[in-house]
């Protein structure tokens, strides 16, 4: 008997561990499932990013090498975020690009009333400095306004200009300021270095500033106008371009960092170390070109990828939602709009914040409609959701209440949409009104 109970109570403890280790299995298969998210990308799609970075690192490797010499590069779309580099964080001298970030920290506290641009300064002999600029043909003695300096610094590459403006306000308050917006080097042991990055975060920090500010827009314009043109413009014809140049040609160094005003700008920083001056502005047009080449490859993408749930517009404000969009769910591009893409929705179109989904060159969703010829109109008595299939489908977008929708046939008793281009299935129990065209 003692035996007999002695054996019961291993068989129960046994169970007893059995019983916590599948609990314990269970609980780690409800963790994996909540860290791992629900639809990950397919294999078989592609995004707009994805491909510009292969396509784009080849290409330019490949000329790098042929050119010679020592190229960093960094590129970032200024509407979706995206960004591609090439060793940006590596530091080469910088030369006049310095100076972009001198004057955006001048309009910035200009902007703040801290500082007046219509203050003079005087031109004193220790001013001088030869190089670039049209102020060390003036008069010693002759004062300039900081808004003139600030034109001439970025205009011409007014070296005694920037000495003047750097002054003004103090090398450690620059200093300092470059730091604060995230710049990595800022005078380290006091040498004028920078890198691609760096240089990128400041010309996205001016196009920010530009968007907000007409201090902004009027550092952008002086940029616009600058007498040195043939880098990253010679490369992107036909597109406005605010750069600022640096260039030491006994040194062999040549630096390009610009706002390229394309329909989705970008910003775009080229350093050239150890190639010749003459065919240094040749190879950073080369440079611009191939990255300008893609980029509109990219930005032509058909297809997006939500990354979350997304609200669909009316018109291109967050003033009148229409509907909304589930996370993970592809629709099809009707047209690129800046900030916004154009979708086919209700019975016109919607619109879409691009920075909340991801573009793609080639989707892997089955069920896009042929441009089904419209056959009536239906409005929502609630807000309606959107499937995929008619049996046991998956939302994939809701229309909102009291929203009009072309339907182009039904189905047993779900009306058949077009949402973004893709078929999608609504129920009639969501319909109050229906109106078939003659």
């Amino acid at each position: 008997m003692l035996k007999f109970k002695g054996d019961k109570v291993k068989r129960m403890g046994k169970v007893l561990k059995t019983g916590r280790f599948l609990k314990g299995i269970f609980m780690m298969m409800i963790l994996f499932a909540l860290v791992i998210p629900a639809k990950p990308a397919s294999a078989a799609e592609l995004t707009a990013q994805q491909n510009f970075s292969k396509k784009v690192s080849a290409e330019l490797n490949n000329y790098i090498k042929k050119a010679g010499g020592k190229v960093t590069l960094q590129y970032q779309d200024l509407v979706t975020g995206d960004t591609f580099q090439i060793n940006g964080k590596t530091p080469n001298r910088a030369a006049s690009t310095i100076k972009l970030p001198l004057v955006l920290y001048i309009m910035e506290q200009a902007d703040k009333g801290k500082i007046n641009l219509n203050q003079k300064l005087k031109y004193k002999s220790y001013h001088y400095y030869g190089g670039s600029g049209v102020i060390q043909k003036d008069r010693v003695g002759t004062s300039y306004t900081i808004r003139d300096l600030v034109k001439k610094a970025m205009i011409y590459s007014d070296n005694i200009a920037f000495i003047m403006l750097k002054e003004r306000v103090g090398q450690r308050n620059f200093i300092n300021y470059m730091k604060s917006v995230g710049g990595q080097y800022a005078y380290p042991n006091g040498q004028n270095l920078t890198s691609a990055n760096d240089l990128s975060i400041y010309a996205k920090r001016l196009y920010q500033f530009s968007e907000k500010s007409a201090r902004g827009k009027e550092l952008v314009g002086y940029l616009k106008k600058t007498v040195y043109n043939t880098t990253i413009p010679r490369g992107i014809k036909g597109t406005a371009v605010a750069h600022k140049v640096g260039m030491i040609p006994q040194d062999r160094i040549y630096n390009d960092a610009a706002i390229v005003y394309d329909k989705n700008p970008y910003v775009l920083a080229i350093m050239t170390k150890g190639i010749s001056y003459e065919k240094s502005q040749k190879v950073i047009a080369g440079l611009a070109a191939i990255v300008n080449k893609h980029h509109q490859i990219k930005v032509s993408a058909n297809f997006f990828k939500s990354n979350a749930d997304v609200t669909i517009y009316q018109s291109k404000s967050k003033n009148a939602a229409v509907g909304t969009l589930k996370k993970y769910q592809t629709l099809r591009i009707l047209s690129n709009q800046g900030t916004w893409y154009q979708i086919k929705f209700g019975k016109g179109s919607g619109y879409i914040q691009k920075k909340s989904v991801t573009a793609l060159l080639k989707p892997a969703v089955a069920g896009w409609s042929a441009n089904q010829p419209q056959i009536g109109i239906i409005k929502m008595t609630a807000m309606a959701p959107i499937v995929d299939k008619i049996t046991a489908g998956t939302v994939i977008g809701y229309i909102n209440k009291n929203q009009d929708y072309y339907f182009f046939k039904k189905e047993n008793d779900f009306y058949v949409v077009d949402i973004g281009g893709r078929v999608g299935y609504v129920a009639s129990n969501y319909i109050t009104e229906l109106s078939v065209s003659k």
